[in-house]
């Protein structure tokens, strides 16, 4: 099992990768949901999940939503760093 410290510095390593071209695709939404929802045990992802399972739901992921996602990874990063 991780340590708070190891799952905040996976997740912040993930984000920054993903976030290179300064956007986030479908593929790339599904890769972050995909580690929400296997790291979820001790922490409200739920809510971000749902939000991604919105802006997926059209397979697409617009300029609009992509921002939203940026916004809620800063967010993410807040309350996992809050918790180590």
């Amino acid at each position: 099992m991780m340590t708070k410290k190891e799952l905040h510095d996976e997740f912040w390593l993930l984000t920054k990768s993903v976030l290179e071209d300064s956007r986030i695709d479908a593929d790339e939404a599904r890769v972050i949901k995909r580690w929400m929802e296997e790291h979820r045990e001790g922490h409200s992802f739920d809510f971000f999940i749902e939000k991604l399972n919105g802006f997926l739901s059209d397979g697409y992921v617009d300029r609009f939503e992509s921002t939203k996602v940026i916004e809620a990874l800063g967010c993410v990063l807040r309350q996992l760093r809050a918790s180590e």
